[in-house]
């Protein structure tokens, strides 16, 4: 039967144990012709689902192993009872630097972590469950490097990273902030923004980009500027690098400068089984329902966007659609307490349901990630914010809309979310469920502009740029950049990101109306009334926003004059709900929470301060040529940044601390904007002295795990 087994018939023996049993050493021979003879990626795949069940093979084992062996998936390896050649295999792929570590690599992983140990940059296009953040742990336990940099997209990836990394804190010093003082060997994680604004170390030896794919201005988003403004600076240190990313089609090519090994690979380590649900669009939430009923494993949702998410989470609490919860009562009663108790939220939470997108606090939407991948909850709904890069357990992907936001998803972004489904050494199969057609089969090419300065370069990245590497073109495209003489180079370069053109326009502006203008943007601190703060968003929304689209909330700058007023008076988020509650315009503690969070997230988080910097450089740039007295603005926009905080108590909320736990904590840790002196007083601190309640304290106990 081994010689004639059909694909079909051997998925069948798989998927029943008793039968397994029986044919063991059928189904193992079947597999070793299918090696022979068939496509290496088919026999990969069902080599893997073979695993999944490799507890009833039996005295088959060893032709099993073999073909593992074969395979190169080395970390399936048993390492007990081996024989010789696939020891020396097995030691082969071990990276060096992990001590007792069990760490072993599979083949691919092998060949990017050899190239990078011989000197060469690599840039890395490879599935989901890869295990490409492996090979940085890996570069890190070498101990080769004095400084690394390692740029990830967003905060909740910052958390994420400094965790996992948190085990070489006695080789390394973990930086996240650039106030940070450096020790002698460092390892610094950091956002774009935080490598163009101000990165600490000169000598960088070794440096990673993740999710590089956002470099391309067509699949990134409004900060795919700084992302490649903070590649060039990285690429001016002659520094090693490794970029690593989903799989893509191609990257822009190599240039005399940039020399790098592209390694491309659909190698994978588990198994995505989609499965299309049928049926007209308007049966489309009760299949929903139907289907959750039957999944008792660890569960994601995919959504277009927030109102989305509401709505799935809402349909599966109204039917009874939830999962046996462990150890969340408190968080829900601290959440209600602290924003809203009819916040869609805790009562999500207290059936055993999560969500994570956009709109929410770091902390909770951290919060959320780990209770599920701690099996403290069945379900987690979400938006595109947890398919960059952010690491789940989840046995089941249901992908429930086919766009972000109004925007259909290209064939890179469905593969990106179907990929979330199963975990390297979780399980070896994953389950996606697909409510709409799958996109076309086309993957993207990516182009980088630090490196190409293609037409898509924008005008804000290389006006950054030195004049020695600018090509003619470039050059040609910024000359009336370079030439003017309404506002100096220095001062656009300071407030990168922001188009130069826009900047030049409004000095221009103030230059021309500074008799108007003058007297209302003169005040230090705090402006002396809401007028004059009215007409600083003015300038700013007028010449930096410029547009009446409605963005986060804000579509004017009378709009965000009020909204950012508001921020600035609440004495709380919880009175800022409070607030939005009155109005007429809200129907509901949802509408009133989502719409408080959103703009504080967006806006008062960085978006304002930013924009309040470059006004604050500009107007004083004027002004002072001008011979006419300038404001002074960077007080406030540091505390609005840090929401009226101590920085060092506002960072901690990176770590998993809420803003409302780290305020309390503020008398103990008296940090005075000092993070180290923050990190180093909380690992010291004893909780029990302080009254906080038991999720508070679990909270700050899991984020001193890490420190």
């Amino acid at each position: 039967m081994a010689g004639t087994m059909t694909r079909d018939e051997m998925l069948s023996i798989l998927q029943t144990p008793e039968d397994l049993a029986e044919q063991s050493f059928s189904v193992a021979s079947a597999l070793a012709r299918m090696w022979a003879t068939e496509e290496e990626s088919k026999a990969q795949e069902m080599l893997l689902r073979a695993l999944e069940v490799r507890g009833s093979f039996g005295a088959a084992m060893p032709i099993l192993n073999a073909l593992v062996r074969q395979a190169g998936l080395y970390p399936y390896l048993d390492p007990e009872g081996m024989e010789t050649r696939d020891q020396i295999a097995y030691e082969f792929h071990r990276p060096e630097g992990f001590g007792e570590g069990n760490i072993v690599f599979h083949r691919v992983q092998g060949i990017v972590y050899r190239n990078l140990m011989a000197g060469h940059n690599v840039i890395l296009s490879a599935p989901t469950s890869f295990g490409k953040s492996l090979i940085i742990d890996a570069v890190v336990a070498s101990e080769r490097h004095k400084n690394i940099v390692v740029v990830v997209p967003t905060i909740a990836l910052i958390d994420e990273t400094r965790r996992r990394l948190s085990r070489f804190r006695e080789r390394y010093k973990i930086i996240t902030h650039p106030s940070q003082t450096l020790a002698d060997r460092n390892v610094l994680v950091f956002t774009q923004e935080r490598v163009v604004e101000n990165l600490p170390v000169q000598n960088v030896d070794f440096f990673v980009i993740d999710e590089f794919y956002k470099l391309n201005p067509t699949m990134g988003d409004e900060r795919t500027t700084t992302l490649n403004h903070a590649l060039y600076k990285l690429l001016k240190t002659g520094a090693q690098f490794y970029m690593l990313g989903p799989n893509v089609e191609e990257v822009s090519s190599q240039t005399k400068n940039v020399q790098f090994k592209y390694i491309q690979t659909d190698y994978r380590t588990v198994v995505s089984e989609v499965t299309r649900i049928l049926g007209r669009r308007a049966d489309h939430e009760e299949q929903l329902i139907t289907l959750c009923r039957k999944l008792s494993e660890p569960t994601l949702i995919f959504c277009s966007s927030p109102a989305r998410v509401r709505r799935v989470v809402k349909a599966l609490i109204n039917n009874d659609v939830s999962a046996p919860t462990t150890g969340v009562d408190e968080a829900v009663n601290w959440i209600s307490d602290h924003y809203h108790s009819e916040w869609l939220f805790p009562v999500a939470l207290k059936a055993g349901i999560a969500y994570h997108h956009g709109r929410l606090p770091r902390a909770l939407s951290e919060l959320a990630v780990h209770m599920f991948n701690e099996d403290r909850l069945r379900f987690l709904i979400c938006t595109s914010t947890l398919i960059e890069g952010v690491n789940t357990k989840a046995k089941n992907v249901i992908v429930f809309d086919n766009k972000i936001a109004r925007t259909k998803f290209d064939f890179f972004t469905f593969n990106n979310i179907v990929g979330r489904s199963g975990r390297m050494f979780q399980h070896f199969i994953g389950h996606a469920y697909l409510f709409h057609e799958p996109p076309q089969e086309e993957l993207p090419f990516v182009d980088i502009p630090a490196i190409s300065q293609s037409k898509e370069a924008p005008d804000s990245l290389l006006v950054q740029m030195e004049s020695s590497d600018l090509t003619k073109e470039s050059r040609e495209r910024i000359a009336d950049i370079l030439e003017q003489e309404e506002l100096s180079l220095e001062v656009i370069r300071e407030n990168h990101g922001i188009d130069p053109r826009k900047q030049i326009e409004l000095a221009r502006y103030l230059r021309e109306n500074a008799d108007i203008l003058q007297p209302q943007l003169l005040w230090t601190g705090r402006p002396n009334s809401y007028d004059q703060f009215d007409q600083a968003c003015d300038l700013i929304h007028r010449f930096f926003v410029g547009t009446n689209r409605r963005i986060h909330g804000v579509s004017s700058g009378k709009q965000l004059t009020y909204l950012m007023w508001r921020f600035m008076t609440a004495r709380s988020v919880r009175q800022a709900i409070r607030t939005e509650l009155e109005k007429e315009t809200v129907d509901s503690a949802d509408e009133a929470v989502e719409r408080v969070l959103d703009f504080t997230r967006y806006w008062a988080s960085y978006t304002f301060p930013n924009y309040l910097r470059a006004l604050n450089t500009i107007q004083e740039a004027v002004f002072t040529d001008l011979e006419l007295p300038a404001g002074n603005y960077q007080y406030l926009a540091s505390q609005i940044e840090n929401h009226f905080l101590d920085p060092a108590i506002y960072a901690l909320d990176e770590y998993g601390i809420p803003f409302e736990i780290g305020e309390r904590l503020q008398p103990w840790l008296q940090p005075q904007g000092n993070i180290d002196v923050a990190i180093d007083r909380l690992k010291e601190l004893d909780l029990e002295r302080i009254q906080l309640s038991r999720f508070e304290k679990d909270l700050v106990a899991d984020a001193r795990r890490y420190m």
